[in-house]
């Protein structure tokens, strides 16, 4: 068989082409570090690495989540430490106007200095960031606390002394308890979870212990509901007992005794932002406690993603140069196996 230019020349273009190849190949891992660049290179290691890129992708959904959640929780934090600043003061000038000494105009003074704490409360109440409520729970588009038309607190549309005016006590304790329960939660990798709706099992609801809940009720901040004392009705929620207290101080009729019972009920009222500011400090932690794990698993699968994906840089590097020699190579010695012809100079 005759062996003619066309065929060595064929032939050779062939090998240069798959040099070539090969060495497109070798830079591409050089320079991206990884191993393969097609699941079809790798199939068996390209389904691991999906894996773990889904698994890395969850993981920095459910920071992402956390991140949002802590902002939260330190606004709100900064809001329930000026709320109690106010409750603390007001309880101070309180004292001072219930003294033996303390004239008419005096107390005066001090219901008007208390109504004045009485709207910073209501507008701390209403903090927000992003047009989002602090104390709102899920509702983040109004503001959650309101003065109705007389002169009572409402959150969320619901008068805090008697949520239902025509309701039973039975229906206003559970509207009370839902407002309670009602607030804003983040899926963090706690196994989301969906079950019936104990109120209507047709319908179905998240589970909550499956998800964090990152935002504070209002209603549970300052109160709610009422008490007796000394025969009369008295609001328990923050907003209305300043309000009562300085109702008692401007009449000039005020008895040292009811002004003491309103002060008692402020008092412990009050609590409830301690206890509060002591929840978020516990669920923050918790964050950062979930915050340190995720940065531990993130380390984790990027590792096992450099396993997997990555190529060993030494030897890559050597086999690009080595590919790089043979390819120069052949270059030259494409010019030794096609020798120059008289009807390469025919025109």
């Amino acid at each position: 068989m005759r062996i003619t230019n066309k065929m060595i020349t064929a032939k050779y273009i062939r090998s240069i082409n798959a040099l070539s190849i090969d060495l497109n190949k070798l830079n591409t891992q050089v320079a991206s570090g990884r191993a393969f660049s097609k699941s079809s290179e790798n199939t068996s290691a390209a389904v691991k690495a999906y894996q773990i890129r889904r698994d890395l992708s969850k993981t920095d959904g459910y920071q992402g989540n956390i991140a949002h959640a802590q902002s939260r929780l330190t606004n709100t934090e900064s809001a329930l430490n000026h709320i109690n600043e106010l409750i603390q003061d007001a309880k101070v000038k309180i004292l001072a106007a219930n003294t033996a000494t303390a004239g008419a105009d005096e107390k005066k003074i001090i219901a008007t200095e208390l109504r004045s704490i009485q709207s910073q409360l209501l507008q701390t109440l209403n903090s927000s960031a992003s047009e989002v409520y602090y104390f709102g729970g899920t509702n983040t588009d109004t503001p959650p606390f309101t003065v109705d038309a007389n002169g009572k607190l409402a959150y969320n549309g619901y008068t805090l002394e008697r949520p239902l005016p025509a309701g039973t006590d039975a229906e206003n304790e559970a509207l009370i308890a839902n407002l309670k329960k009602d607030s804003m939660y983040v899926d963090i990798g706690l196994g989301i979870n969906i079950v019936p709706d104990p109120a209507d099992p047709a319908k179905t609801i998240v589970d909550p212990r499956s998800v964090f809940h990152y935002s504070i009720p209002g209603i549970n901040v300052v109160g709610s509901g009422t008490t007796t004392a000394n025969g009369v009705t008295v609001s328990n929620n923050l907003y209305d007992l300043l309000g009562g207290i300085a109702d008692q101080l401007e009449t000039g009729t005020n008895s040292h005794e009811a002004v003491d019972e309103l002060y008692g009920k402020l008092s412990t009222a009050s609590m409830e932002i301690i206890y509060n500011i002591t929840e978020v400090g516990s669920k923050t932690s918790y964050l950062d406690f979930m915050t340190g794990r995720y940065d531990t698993q993130t380390l984790d699968l990027q590792e096992s993603q450099v396993n997997v994906e990555g190529a060993d840089p030494t030897s890559t590097i050597i086999k690009f140069k080595s590919q790089q020699v043979a390819y120069t190579a052949a270059l030259q010695m494409g010019t030794m196996i096609i020798q120059p012809s008289i009807f390469d100079f025919m025109s």
